[in-house]
């Protein structure tokens, strides 16, 4: 078995049901195909950086799939030369083969071992990438001068007052990497939403168990395969590619970042459930203090302070589960900084 023209995307979704582990070599290394979707990268020499790069963790959000199967052919191609340890994961190619954001049940709620509580490809594969992502770092455990990295890369249902934002992950003290969120800001992104509570979500898990620094990156719309703009994703890919190469973190003036804090996560109740939004309302939209935001037959949400903002709306989802993120800016003065 081959990765034929180097293009792994087209390995792993014509294989998306399981494949044979096989071995590849490249100019600057050794790669391992372990699964589907699954593609560990060494370098020759010794590094103590570990990245996960992981995409598709929604089928449908194909752009940062793009994005990372072309950096993915140039390292094996030899156009850039790896001097860091890589994990490609391409999280639900089932959903991608299908251009459907998940089968059975929302991939990225299902990790902390929420797997557990499912049945399903998606829950299958939840423990999957888990185990992957264990393996990966459990490598160099013995390296005192480890670091981690996972960028969770994504595309939004809807379009966003901020384009490109990430999540960073609930962190119990509040203080956050200066150099990662530098590195963040000259990679492109515009805004950065602090989680306020522990979640099942990729970047979560690999920031939990694993100590790593871990994102939810988002990107912009959904498009469809071969409909992408990569472009767009330019200082993204720059910034990727200085990491590969060099293993040093680009760095960017923390002010162009937009800090946003939860408020409240938005709970589904009722069948009744509905927001007092249009369809197409952008992510990080403001609004008046005592709107009502949100409705059903038990419950109404109103926007306590103006300026409050909604962060991915959605409704069409089971009871119980999260309608919407309420957040509020933050000043970048009033953040801790390590």
């Amino acid at each position: 078995m081959s990765i034929l023209n180097n293009d792994f995307l087209a390995l792993t979704l014509a294989h998306q049901d399981g494949i044979a582990p096989f071995e590849v070599s490249f100019p600057s290394g050794l790669g391992f195909v372990e699964d589907t979707g699954i593609l560990r990268l060494e370098p020759k020499q010794s590094s103590a950086t570990s990245l996960v790069l992981s995409v598709g963790v929604h089928g449908n959000e194909t752009g940062p799939i793009e994005l990372v199967n072309k950096l993915v052919t140039a390292i094996l191609d030899g156009t850039i030369p790896l001097n860091i340890r890589l994990l490609i994961l391409v999280g639900n190619p089932v959903a991608a083969n299908l251009a459907k954001r998940f089968c059975d049940v929302n991939l990225n709620r299902l990790f902390r071992g929420a797997w557990q509580e499912y049945a399903g490809f998606e829950a299958k594969r939840a423990k999957r990438l888990e185990q992957a992502v264990c393996d990966f770092y459990s490598l160099t455990e013995n390296k005192t001068d480890q670091v981690k990295l996972h960028y969770d890369l994504h595309t939004a249902i809807r379009g966003s007052v901020h384009e490109k934002f990430v999540v960073y992950p609930y962190v119990e003290n509040a203080i956050y990497n200066k150099d990662q969120l530098a590195f963040l800001a000259a990679s492109g992104i515009d805004a950065v939403l602090l989680s306020h509570q522990p979640t099942t979500t990729f970047s979560y898990y690999s920031y939990a168990v694993h100590g790593a620094h871990a994102f939810t990156v988002e990107l912009g719309k959904v498009y469809p395969f071969g409909e992408n703009d990569l472009s767009r994703f330019a200082d993204l890919e720059a910034s990727l590619t200085l990491l590969l190469e060099k293993g040093v973190l680009a760095q960017s003036s923390l002010s162009s970042l937009h800090v946003f804090r939860v408020l409240d996560s938005l709970i589904k109740d009722d069948d009744s459930y509905e927001l007092s939004i249009a369809g197409d309302v952008k992510n990080f939209t403001q609004f008046e203090a005592g709107y009502r935001m949100a409705h059903s037959d038990k419950s109404d949400y109103y926007i306590k302070q103006t300026g409050d903002a909604i962060v991915f709306p959605n409704t069409n989802l089971p009871i119980g589960q999260r309608a919407g993120l309420m957040v509020r800016p933050v000043g970048l003065g009033d953040l801790q900084l390590s």
